[in-house]
């Protein structure tokens, strides 16, 4: 009398579906007859004994490859639709109405007191790298910058949160600012967003430039300096012109670069909202200060 030989064995049993189903994928590929069905230890990958070995063999090579796969770029943390990049610009649209244009009579003395003239800058009056960023010289300088505002600022909220992108702005443009007074000296008077918003795109080009780096992918220096490359690219398509201060725009895209280095070393994770509130007051309590100091100076 002879054994009776079973119509079905099982390869591969799990308690989870999902993962049966994944099996059924790799099988349904390759062409191996099979099907998944409902076991006492769960759901399992049957196919006709003479072909068990064969099952086996393509579902540990589908494994193999799986795990071989290369590691993927880290997701840019996530703050959500951003609405900073328009308070910005409204916020130098506001001083533009009440500074009015450089050319006008200044009858305020916001020219007068918040400029960025280099020498003072150097000499001591800092706040003017603070103040010379709320001030524009016509009303084509301020749309400019309002425009670039909500692109580049917008998109920097969305990956620190609109207080931190704001503050991180600020600095780095006032650094900017404070970088252009020192290499160009006494004569140079400088107005404007432009540094900040250059800055926004350096901290957006620094945080892609660490997120690529950082992952354990091929060619991931290549995809790197892609980041830095576009921001480069940008720059000579909006921060060069005639009527452009060039030294400041490269001034705040290099410090701007330099802190998405930095911010993105140490933020790897959305900023809670305790945090970005205190970013955001300490944001207006540095212009508010800065103009304090100016007209009380």
């Amino acid at each position: 009398m002879t054994a009776e030989v079973p119509a079905e064995a099982a390869v591969r049993v799990s308690p989870d579906r999902a993962q049966a189903e994944a099996w059924d994928f790799v099988l349904e590929a390759v062409v191996i007859p099979h099907r998944v069905g409902l076991t006492e230890e769960g759901w399992a990958v049957l196919v006709p004994p003479q072909l068990v070995a064969t099952a086996l063999a393509a579902l540990d090579a589908a494994d193999q490859e799986a795990s071989e796969e290369p590691a993927r770029e880290p997701q840019a943390p996530d703050h959500g639709r951003s609405f900073v990049g328009l308070a910005a610009a409204v916020t130098i649209a506001a001083f533009f109405w009440v500074s009015g244009p450089r050319a006008g009579a200044d009858a305020g003395g916001w020219f007068r007191v918040g400029s960025g003239v280099a020498g003072p800058i150097v000499n001591g009056q800092w706040w003017r790298a603070v103040t010379a960023l709320t001030l524009h010289s016509d009303i084509s300088h301020v749309t400019g910058n309002a425009v670039a505002f909500l692109v580049f600022l917008s998109a920097l909220g969305r990956w620190l949160g609109g207080g931190l992108a704001l503050f991180a702005t600020l600095l780095a443009g006032t650094v900017g600012n404070l970088t252009t007074a020192y290499i160009y000296g006494s004569p140079h008077n400088v107005v404007g967003a432009s540094t900040a918003t250059f800055a926004a795109l350096g901290l957006l080009a620094g945080l892609q430039f660490l997120r690529r780096y950082s992952a354990r992918t091929v060619g991931r220096g290549k995809r790197a300096f892609l980041a830095v490359a576009a921001s480069l690219g940008l720059f000579a398509m909006l921060g060069v012109g005639e009527r452009s201060d060039m030294l400041a725009h490269a001034s705040g895209l290099a410090v701007g670069l330099g802190f998405g280095l930095l911010l993105g070393h140490f933020v790897r994770r959305p900023v809670k909202p305790p945090a970005q509130a205190l970013c955001l007051i300490a944001t207006v309590a540095t212009v508010a200060g800065a103009w304090l100091l100016a007209f009380r100076h």
